[in-house]
């Protein structure tokens, strides 16, 4: 039976209506952790965001310390102590006062006093989000079942939120890369009619004026010489704007085209390992052809910072389909960076934004001189069904 008095469902069906309500998530995080402090009473409210392996917090958002006082606290929590309770056991957890329990580990200096503790998952299509996270009441007693009530359900409502919010993301997302690729496509066709062609053009008349004259012919060689160099480049940017193996033969043949172009561009030596379940020149057989195209991109962005920004001599692309899963590395034997400190130029907000788009996860590991790895899993969809064992039907 539900402790919940008749004033407190109102104020939570309210609570849960403005949640709903939002479509941007900044706004739906901060509407929770406003109502989950009006709802409860509690003096502070924190919503802690998982990681990809949902083993730590990678974010963490506050409401109701100001900016002073988390100034003078410092480093956020990751989910250490009571908080990686939650994180290892997805389940309401309510304490009268939190230093008591076992895994509690303290608070940092400048940190505000909080006795009593109330904390709820946030559970996305069955998988853990983060947690709701509220401390000290105002009236100084502790958080009540109808508090836990309260939060459970005002979680449950924000988990529907942020869910919907993700898919209107995504959906932009896909509109926006979907527009990339077009312009990708137009602009190879233009590179392609107009420049190429009238650099060919060019290079015909050279050759023509190199036979014809006399006493031009170094300066006439080597313009000649300089325009099959550019014409080759523009060869290249041409098929990485938009690569017709991916297309045609597949994702193998498109990622081997690819590392060979790298090669002969930069010197850098490229090994490529691709082990799919089936054959890539099969169409009905093939990976969902939005799915080819996020890894083939994120591979073709993790050989330009190889190149581009690491200096790598060497370079690994393995891609490897596993049960429901695909993963894609990016290996390479440069000058590493810091992650944390890596500038828009490396491109790892987009690779991500890729990677998230058809349902997986990318990540980046590096360090100054120890070279870089770049991986990213998705989930192996494809175009049509297809079994691995007998066909059901023959059973």
């Amino acid at each position: 039976m539900s402790a919940l008095s008749e004033a407190r469902l109102r104020a939570l069906v309210e609570a849960r209506r403005g949640v709903l309500a939002e479509l941007e998530l900044e706004e739906i995080l901060k509407r929770l952790l406003v109502s989950a402090r009006e709802l409860t009473g509690a003096r502070y409210a924190a919503l802690g965001v998982l990681d990809s392996n949902r083993v730590r917090l990678e974010r963490f958002i506050t409401d109701g310390i100001d900016e002073a006082t988390r100034h003078r606290i410092g480093e956020l929590p990751t989910g250490r102590g009571v908080l990686g309770v939650l994180i290892a056991d997805p389940r309401p957890l309510r304490l009268d006062y939190v230093a008591d329990h076992p895994q509690a580990v303290g608070f940092p200096d400048g940190h505000p006093p909080m006795g009593a503790f109330l904390g709820v998952p946030i559970t996305i299509r069955g998988l853990a989000w983060g947690n709701l996270y509220l401390t000290e009441k105002q009236d100084g007693a502790a958080f009540s079942e109808a508090d836990e009530e309260s939060a459970v359900m005002l979680a449950d409502s924000a988990a529907i939120a942020i869910d919907h919010a993700r898919s209107v993301d995504r959906a932009r997302l896909r509109q926006s890369i979907q527009s990339a690729e077009l312009e990708r496509g137009r602009w190879a066709r233009e590179l392609h009619d107009e420049t190429l062609q009238g650099l060919g053009a060019l290079r015909v008349a050279l050759s023509s004026a190199l036979r014809r004259g006399a006493g031009y012919e170094a300066v006439v060689t080597d313009a000649v010489v300089q325009l099959g160099e550019e014409i080759a480049k523009l060869r290249g940017l041409i098929t990485d704007l938009r690569p017709a193996s991916l297309s045609e033969l597949g994702l193998q043949a498109a990622l081997e085209a690819l590392a060979h172009r790298v090669s002969t561009r930069t010197g850098t030596e490229v090994k490529t390992v691709v082990a799919l379940a089936f054959d890539a020149g099969a169409e009905r057989e093939r990976l969902d052809h939005e799915l080819e195209e996020a890894i083939y991109r994120v591979a073709q962005e993790g050989l330009t910072n190889a190149s581009k920004h690491a200096h790598a001599s060497h370079v690994e692309v393995k891609v490897i389909e596993r049960t429901r899963e695909v993963e894609l590395t990016v290996t390479d034997d440069g000058v590493g960076f810091d992650p944390a400190s890596a500038s828009r130029g490396y491109g790892l907000a987009g690779v991500r934004e890729r990677a998230d788009l058809v349902g997986g996860t990318a990540r980046v590991d590096s360090s100054p001189g120890g070279g870089t790895t770049l991986s990213a899993i998705f989930p192996a969809t494809r175009a049509e069904p297809y079994h691995v064992g007998p066909d059901p039907a023959d059973m």
